[in-house]
């Protein structure tokens, strides 16, 4: 199944990135969007920067997949950045995997100016390799990844106006 995210912020890329790559804003958007514990790493290797966060989450799921899921979802994900363009604008690659199911998800991402604002683009393809439920799972997972992006959207735009 595909994903496609648009997130919009008032502020150039580096400041949009800085914030990205900041773990006290990584923890801030865990928490937001409900983690019972997380754990974040932001590595640089010059300008290519490696974000890795998994976050522990309730199984906030329907019950036809909570069977698959148990007590909570264990959800892996690293970001890697590419070094920015001259204008601040980046290109980089997502992984998302629910640890102990056969359940990921992977994509681009481009952070870019839009006039006076910066776009973070996400897609990807969702794949749940469970015969039968696959597709409603990835229906589940599509539903929460769509919510996770509001989530960081919105605590992203409450960062950058000063909100910390």
């Amino acid at each position: 199944m595909e994903l496609h995210s648009e997130l919009r912020f008032d502020a150039d890329p580096y400041a949009v990135f800085g914030m990205l790559t900041d773990e006290a804003f990584i923890a801030k958007k865990a928490i937001a969007a409900k983690a019972l514990r997380h754990q974040s790493s932001v590595s640089w290797d010059g300008d290519r920067v490696t974000v890795e966060l998994v976050r522990i989450m309730p199984p906030d799921v329907p019950d036809f997949v909570r069977r698959f899921v148990g007590e909570t979802i264990d959800i892996k994900q690293t970001d890697v950045w590419e070094p920015a363009a001259p204008d601040g604008s980046r290109t980089g690659t997502i992984t998302l995997e629910m640890v102990g199911m056969p359940v990921t998800c992977g994509g681009t991402m481009r952070l870019a100016a839009a006039g006076a604002s910066t776009t973070l683009t996400i897609s990807g393809t969702i794949k749940a390799a469970v015969p039968l439920f696959g597709g409603k799972i990835e229906e589940a997972v599509h539903q929460g990844l769509t919510e996770a992006a509001k989530i960081e959207e919105q605590v992203g735009r409450a960062w950058l106006a000063g909100e910390r």
